[in-house]
């Protein structure tokens, strides 16, 4: 992991209505030049795959929160909430508010209190009351980011295992947050946790994938249909 990304805000990167081009401010060149890239991309395919209803979908997507593990993007583990938004001149793209966090990505999912003021900075660029002065001061806020990291060098103590079955040593290295990541991790070796309260095309829902989602397969991100985009 690396120290220079992990910072004591947060940090924005899209499109707003407020401004006239793409904007972004307060996250590493790593995250940044991975995420543009793959919202370009599922942004691309994603209208070829839905044709005419794509802009619909598209505006009336829900909102996504995801925390993004260090295995996966190398720098640090990345929380943040993303939504559906357009520029000045209503040009389509998404707008993300993100941060550099410490800790495996799983945490993050498990105490999600912070989603809330990610969410709120998120959302309040739609507004017509938008102010970005006032707004950028609510980007230093670090109310219900998680207090107590794991420590991830206490890996359970596997004693057996099985197809059936698994045993573990119990001892202080078997906390829940502990067994979770190892569990997870032989499942996703760098996993990317995804949920959302839903939308009027998607349930509330979590997910969890190995990186990014597969860009051929974010539609359903869009328009609820997991089984036409085979997930």
């Amino acid at each position: 992991m690396s120290t220079n990304a992990l910072t004591s805000s947060w940090g924005y990167i899209g499109k707003m209505p407020a401004k006239g081009d793409f904007v972004k401010d307060g996250l590493s060149q790593e995250f940044t030049g991975r995420w543009h890239d793959w919202q370009q991309a599922v942004i691309a395919v994603s209208r070829e795959q839905l044709g005419e209803s794509w802009s619909e979908y598209f505006l009336t997507a829900p909102i996504w929160h995801f925390a993004l593990d260090v295995s996966y993007m190398e720098d640090a583990t990345y929380i943040g909430s993303v939504i559906p938004s357009v520029d000045s001149s209503g040009r389509y793209f998404f707008f993300t508010v993100a941060r550099a966090v410490q800790g495996p990505a799983v945490n993050y999912w498990q105490q999600s209190d912070w989603t809330q003021h990610s969410q709120d900075l998120a959302v309040a660029v739609l507004s017509d009351e938008f102010v970005f002065d006032a707004w950028a001061q609510g980007l230093t806020d670090s109310d219900n980011l998680p207090t107590e990291e794991a420590d991830v060098s206490q890996v359970p103590t596997m004693v057996y295992e099985s197809e059936l079955s698994a045993i573990y040593q119990h001892s202080s290295q078997l906390s829940v947050s502990n067994l979770l990541n190892r569990m997870i991790g032989k499942g996703y070796k760098t996993p990317c946790f995804w949920w959302t309260d839903g939308s009027d095309n998607i349930e509330p829902c979590m997910l969890v994938t190995s990186g990014l989602p597969s860009i051929g397969q974010y539609s359903a991100m869009l328009d609820g249909n997991w089984q036409k985009w085979n997930w």
